[in-house]
């Protein structure tokens, strides 16, 4: 590799297999070359249904879902990027592998991970990887391919704690009804599972909380209680 391409290598874009806490732990896959593209992808799940004879209902918010991520970059065997050095292609895809899809002996499932390139940092899983192998040598093995990798956001348990304050189970919260809510998905926002909806019910003494009021308050308390 030349002087060059080690300075710029710091910056490169890099795999970190971590810990559930995102805190790295073990060797990282550092790319040879940047990304081609970087496409961030977030979805807001809504409730649509309408009420029966009831037309253009407004959708009920239920959960915004993880961001997904997809990264595309280019593997090279060449050794035009590493001052003549061949680094087999195939050792590069089992490095890449070995970081993102390996199950690790000791939690029984691949790593957390956390991807770095420039100012954009995201701890996350690996959802799925595609490797396209685009030039190969006489013999037929690849010395080029290209890596089309995607991934889930993870947020750690401590930032999930502070950013989960708001929603907290361990908290009372009041909600006041809007048209058209239904009690099962309040109870999915608060706590995060719809099953204790008969319980919420039960607590704010409602008589049919199949049709709830407009402008009903009522409180969610702290699962324990």
């Amino acid at each position: 590799m030349d002087a060059l391409s080690a300075l710029k290598l710091p910056f490169n874009l890099k795999i970190i297999p971590t810990t559930i806490d995102g805190i790295p732990a073990g060797v990282p896959f550092i790319a040879m070359f940047n990304p081609e593209s970087l496409a961030i992808s977030e979805t807001v799940c809504w409730n649509a249904e309408a009420v029966p004879s009831a037309a253009g209902a407004a959708p009920v918010f239920i959960r915004v879902n993880p961001r997904e991520f997809t990264i595309e970059f280019m593997l090279d065997g060449t050794g035009v990027n590493t001052n003549g050095v061949k680094i087999p292609v195939t050792a590069q895809i089992a490095l890449f592998r070995g970081v993102t899809t390996n199950i690790r002996g000791t939690i029984h499932r691949p790593s957390y991970l956390m991807v770095q390139y420039g100012p954009f940092i995201n701890v996350c899983v690996l959802k799925s990887s595609t490797v396209t192998y685009t030039m190969f040598d006489i013999l037929g093995l690849p010395i080029r391919a290209k890596v089309s990798a995607s991934f889930v956001e993870h947020s750690p348990p401590g930032l999930s704690n502070v950013l989960g304050m708001l929603s907290s189970p361990d908290l009372t919260h009041e909600v006041t009804t809007k048209a058209y809510d239904l009690l099962p998905l309040l109870t999915y926002k608060i706590y995060n599972n719809q099953d204790y909806y008969l319980q919420v019910a039960k607590a704010n003494k409602l008589k049919n909380f199949r049709n709830l009021k407009t402008g009903t308050v009522l409180k969610f308390f702290p699962i324990g209680k």
